[in-house]
């Protein structure tokens, strides 16, 4: 039976874009994300009886503590997804990049009550300078890299020819699509490149066989749940690790944003799904993993 991983972003209102296609940035709406939506994802969860781990934003912990406590309280993974999740991450400086990574650490480290030991990085977009700051804070895991060929070049096709602010979305290199689609330990001086004689451990994006499409329920969600079922009997078959990656904005309610004026423009291609049929196909594929794999935490994969 293959291992298999749910872990999810919370990326919340606030980091979707308008109907310019701009970063909202507007702060208040993190109380949505936290007080209205996350608890459908955990009502999901305990529904299967799965652990998840959470990609969390390290300025929402302050905010939201109580939440982020209870969910790591359940027994679910805080992971650190940057202190202030900047699109352009991997091109800060290096004391920027340290800086990012450090801070959303501490905010989470006292929540969780326990060491911080996974990592992704704002558009599955990273460098070695991100993973050697990683390694330099005792991290033992990255889950970032996404080598689907479509995925790459749906973003860059978005970004030239829709996005106005160009901040929002970064691209990783084209020779990243050759990494390995399993876990593997990361060679020091290369993204893609397997060596076992290193410790830190790169957990990619899982890539759909043949088709080269990302295993990521916000770019399949719309065809329903049976290409997604299909697609995780491929990923089995060839016993490959499933990382099933989930946003939270998936899982947002239309009434969560009526008479909010701010666009959305992501968040209103899910919520064109009634939510009942999202939480459907979310029910049905879950249901499959927890029958068909053996569902662990990213942090027990990374051993």
């Amino acid at each position: 039976m293959p291992q298999a991983s749910i872990n999810i972003d919370l990326d919340t209102l606030t980091e979707d874009i308008d109907g310019e296609t701009r970063i909202i940035r507007r702060d208040e709406l993190r109380a949505t994300t936290y007080r209205r939506v996350i608890p459908r994802f955990l009502e999901l969860l305990d529904r299967h009886g799965l652990k998840a781990t959470f990609f969390v934003i390290g300025r929402d912990a302050v905010d939201h503590h109580d939440v982020l406590a209870n969910i790591a309280h359940s027994g679910h993974e805080l992971a650190n997804h940057t202190m202030t999740h900047p699109k352009q991450f991997v091109h800060l400086d290096d004391r920027a990049i340290v800086r990012e990574i450090r801070d959303c650490d501490r905010a989470l480290k006292s929540i969780a009550g326990r060491p911080i030991v996974g990592f992704r990085a704002p558009g599955y977009t990273v460098s070695l300078r991100v993973i050697r700051a990683l390694r330099e804070a005792g991290y033992r895991y990255d889950s970032s890299l996404n080598s689907s060929l479509c995925y790459y070049a749906i973003k860059t096709v978005f970004k030239a020819v829709r996005l106005r602010d160009r901040d929002y979305l970064s691209t990783q290199r084209l020779l990243e699509v050759f990494a390995p689609r399993t876990p593997y330990r990361m060679a020091a001086d290369s993204l893609s490149r397997r060596d076992n004689g290193q410790a830190f451990i790169e957990i990619p994006i899982s890539v759909i066989p043949y088709v080269s499409y990302p295993f990521v329920t916000a770019l399949l969600l719309h065809f329903g749940a049976a290409p997604s079922l299909q697609a995780l009997k491929m990923l089995i078959a060839r016993r490959r690790f499933v990382n099933c990656e989930l946003h939270i904005n998936e899982f947002t309610d239309r009434g969560d944003i009526m008479g909010e004026d701010g666009g959305f423009y992501l968040t209103r291609q899910y919520v064109r799904i009634d939510l009942a049929q999202r939480m459907k196909y979310f029910d049905r594929l879950l249901g499959a993993i927890r029958a068909d794999c053996d569902v662990t935490l990213l942090r027990d994969v990374a051993v």
